[in-house]
């Protein structure tokens, strides 16, 4: 049975694509820039590479990949996928570590890709810290684990700054070098250190400043294009709520902007399987009970649906807490960290520093 299936995937392999049902058009684009067979499609590092290769948009990417991919295991309806397409998609995923042990742990291993995590928490808890350590996190070479891409930090506070990711950023770096230096046989490892320099990273953090909503909306259009282009694995609205708490008085207006935003974020990183981080701000809600009031985020329960991650950064005593309220493959908890000089870290008895 076994020899049988080979057998079978080597045949569909070498089907010539006049022979696959793909769009005419589709076809064609493939044709002209040099894809001659199912196997010419296959050497592709995924729809992203392809769509730029054969001038294709993402969707018909997309579309190509998994016709020509999942034919042998039974692909689904087109336009649908399979429950078997989803598990081998799920299985290879790189997440984007966070360099707390404990944070990332409570996430299975990071900051997933393909969906939305929202970090939301009050002034001073370090959600612009996590922000910007993902960005440089994003950028660790594939020899580390890593997903040795670019990142892009849309900013509509201002609260990034170059000295904080250059303080990150050489941290990460002086990590990964000692890593190198302890597997000294682990020629790849030496390899990628070569080129990931402090400088480098920075230079593949790729800013943002939107002073309005109109700024916001229209980075965003252009992000996918923009995304592709740079080979960006993640994407940080920081903060996706300052403009739409200050800017409308016609909440109806905001509400469908605000969806059609967030649908664009979800379709970002679903098609180019990336990570997209939104900050959220938190807002005062009365207790239903007469209990006084409590920190809730911000935008309503509308929004909340849009993030697949919600996680409520908060003070515990002394310490920094993380909590994941919400996710559609992990159980809720908490996680402790804290923030150095170098980023995100466990906690190893730090303190919050008086005033």
């Amino acid at each position: 049975m076994a020899n049988h299936r080979e057998d079978l995937r080597w045949y569909q392999d070498s089907l010539q694509l006049t022979s696959v049902p793909l769009n005419p058009g589709v076809r064609s684009k493939l044709q002209r820039a040099g894809f001659v067979s199912v196997r010419d499609v296959k050497k592709t590092h995924g729809p992203v590479e392809l769509a730029q290769e054969a001038g294709l948009t993402n969707e018909e990417a997309s579309e190509v990949m998994k016709v020509v991919r999942f034919g042998v295991d039974g692909a689904a309806l087109a336009g649908a996928k399979s429950a078997s397409e989803m598990l081998r998609e799920e299985s290879v995923k790189v997440p984007i570590f966070s360099f707390c042990q404990e944070l990332d742990d409570l996430l299975g291993g990071g900051v997933g890709v393909g969906e939305i995590t929202e970090l939301c928490g009050c002034p001073g808890i370090g959600k612009t810290q996590l922000c910007i350590q993902l960005c440089c996190s994003a950028q660790i070479p594939i020899a580390f684990g890593g997903l040795s891409g670019g990142a892009v930090y849309v900013d509509t506070e201002g609260s990034f700054t170059a000295e904080r990711a250059a303080d990150i950023a050489s941290a990460t770096v002086g990590h990964l070098s000692a890593i190198s230096r302890a597997s000294p046989e682990d020629h790849a490892m030496a390899d990628a250190m070569a080129s990931f320099t402090t400088d480098r990273v920075l230079d593949k953090i790729h800013l943002f400043r939107c002073h309005e909503v109109t700024e916001l909306l229209a980075v965003l259009e252009t992000l996918p294009e923009y995304c592709a282009m740079h080979d960006i694995k993640c994407v940080v609205v920081d903060s996706v709520a300052f403009h739409f708490r200050q800017d409308f008085r016609d909440m109806a207006l905001r509400t469908a902007i605000l969806a059609k935003m967030t649908n664009r974020l979800m379709s970002l990183a679903t098609k180019q399987q990336l990570a997209v981080v939104t900050v959220n701000q938190v807002t005062v809600k009365p207790d239903a009970n007469g209990g006084g009031s409590r920190l809730v985020p911000a935008l309503g329960e509308s929004y909340a649906h849009a993030c697949a991650t919600r996680i409520t950064l908060s003070w515990e005593d002394d310490t920094r807490v993380a909590y994941l309220y919400k996710s559609p493959r992990l159980p809720q908890g908490r996680a402790r960290y804290t923030v150095t000089q170098g980023g995100m870290r466990d906690v190893r008895g730090t303190k919050r520093s008086a005033g």
